[in-house]
Parts: C-alpha cells; sequence; structure tokens
C-alpha cells in the first residue's frame, strides 16, 4: 500500500483511497496515519472497510483524527439507499469536519431520494454497465464471459442532472 501511495504521488494523482481495519472490527488508526501521513498532500478517502466496523460513529472519528478528508459508505448496508438512516445521522455528527459519500448502489434513479435522506453532498457510482466484447467466437471449453464493462456515458449526465434539480 505504501508504494501504491507513493506512485500516485509521482503520477500526479489527486488523492488515494486507503482503508484498514484490526481483526475485531476497529480502525487500525497507526496504520492508516502512517498512510495519511505518505499520501500528503493528496486528499485520502477511508473506503468502504468502513462498513465492516463494529461502531460507525467512534470509527468516523477515529478517521477524523487520523486526517482522512472523506468516508466511502454505504451506511453499513449492502446499498447506500437501505443504509441512508445510518448516512444521514453521520452526515449529521460530522458536521462537515468530514464528507461522508454514500455509494454503492447509486444510481440515477435513486440518488435525488438519497441526496433528501441523507445530507449528502457528494456520491460515489461507477455507473456501469456490461457491453458485449468484439469477439465473436466463444470457446465452449473455456467458459467464459466475453463482456466488458464500461461506464455508461448516459447514466452520469443523469445523475449530474438530477442532483443539479436538488
Amino acid at each position: 500500500m505504501k508504494t501504491d501511495v507513493k506512485l500516485c504521488k509521482q503520477l500526479g494523482c489527486d488523492g488515494v483511497v486507503i482503508g484498514m481495519l484490526h481483526a475485531d472490527g476497529t480502525i487500525d488508526k497507526k496504520r492508516n496515519s502512517a498512510l495519511v501521513e505518505l499520501a500528503y498532500p493528496l486528499g485520502v478517502t477511508f473506503h468502504r472497510a468502513f462498513d465492516r466496523t463494529t461502531d460507525a460513529f467512534k470509527a468516523m472519528e477515529d478517521i477524523i483524527e487520523i486526517g482522512c478528508e472523506r468516508i466511502l459508505t454505504s451506511g453499513q448496508r449492502p446499498n447506500a439507499l437501505d443504509g441512508a438512516d445510518l448516512i444521514a445521522q453521520l452526515v449529521k455528527q460530522a458536521d462537515e469536519r468530514i464528507v461522508i459519500m454514500p455509494g454503492s448502489g447509486v444510481r440515477s434513479e435513486n440518488i435525488i431520494e438519497l441526496a433528501k435522506k441523507t445530507g449528502a453532498k457528494e456520491f460515489h457510482t461507477s455507473a456501469r454497465i456490461n457491453i458485449n466484447g468484439g469477439m465473436s467466437y466463444s470457446n465452449p471449453a473455456m467458459n467464459e464471459n466475453l463482456r466488458s464493462v464500461t461506464v455508461d456515458e448516459a447514466e452520469v449526465k443523469k445523475i449530474i442532472t438530477n442532483l443539479k434539480a436538488v
């Protein structure tokens, strides 16, 4: 992870995403802090390992303390809409000390509801679709799916349009 952070700095990235927990589901403050320090001046987002913590509010305070600027979360549920109640509570407790960014299942058809329910200002979406690859032949012995994943440009435009309306 340290090598990856150093490479991101060399390449001119704007930020990195990290997240390490102890076996008991608490934030590994020592190792995460070392990565945040190494990443400086890049921004650091704590990823969805957050959704596996034992106490979301304590974890958020620990993540603020180590210097991350954002937490990517689905509200400790499989998708952000299901976790919207917890996300809203986190946004309120964060009180602009850290960005709470809902992610997982965020799409154009639910982003307005998610924004209203949570009060979040930033969102993460893959906005992905599966497309067929260029191969017409598929070796049946390989049991392969020759589909590719790509960003759905129309979905991204819908999300932006919907958020502007909020």
